[in-house]
């Protein structure tokens, strides 16, 4: 007896199995062999897929790091929304960087590839994607963050940040698991204020 036909939802969840399945195939293959070293049908095979299906799902290669790039930059948006609930600029930075280690180890090589690809510009210009208007976005955040906090000088405190960000996930992911990431955020936080702002208190309801 032939089997009972998938029902929608059963073809969604296979799909987006299927798409996962790409995107950590490629992964693996642009950080180890660079975007433009990996052919399409080496990503097909990697995620053990036809190439045909994998183009059902991505109308070309750049289409799957795009994906790959916009991931990346949702799960930075998600990190500074949950920082941003710490009231203190201390608890804010601790937060934030403590977050940003903890997505290093569940994507170490996406990290890896974001940051080969900051010094590729003719990818990032054939992918479409606005990573520089990212990057100044955040680092706006960051400014707004510590200055809700009552931290002077707030812009240049947040370029610090950012500096202080990316120098740790370097020196982590450098170190594949000998770095003492808890001592060195702690370490780092203690340069900002751990009690509430008179401007923080004002503006809580």
């Amino acid at each position: 007896m032939r089997g009972m036909p998938r029902t929608a939802d059963a073809n969604a969840a296979l799909r987006e199995k299927t798409r996962e399945r790409v995107l950590q195939a490629a992964v693996r293959l642009f950080s180890r062999h660079g975007f433009d070293g990996t052919r399409v049908r080496a990503l097909a095979e990697e995620a053990d897929i036809a190439v045909g299906l994998l183009y059902s799902h991505f109308e070309s290669k750049e289409a799957v790091l795009a994906a790959l790039m916009q991931s990346s930059m949702l799960d930075v948006a998600h990190t500074l929304e949950a920082a941003d609930r710490e009231p203190t600029a201390r608890g804010f930075v601790t937060a934030l960087l403590t977050s940003a280690v903890e997505m290093l180890d569940a994507h170490r090589d996406l990290w890896r590839l974001s940051q080969s690809l900051r010094h590729q510009p003719e990818v990032l210009a054939r992918l479409k994607l606005p990573l520089e208007h990212f990057l100044g976005a955040t680092q706006q955040r960051l400014e707004q963050a510590l200055a809700a906090r009552g931290v002077p000088e707030a812009g240049i405190e947040a370029r610090v940040l950012f500096a202080m960000v990316e120098g740790i996930s370097q020196q982590y992911v450098q170190h594949e698991g000998g770095y003492p990431a808890a001592e060195v955020i702690r370490a780092a936080a203690r340069r900002w204020p751990g009690a509430t702002s008179r401007k923080r208190k004002a503006d809580a309801p």
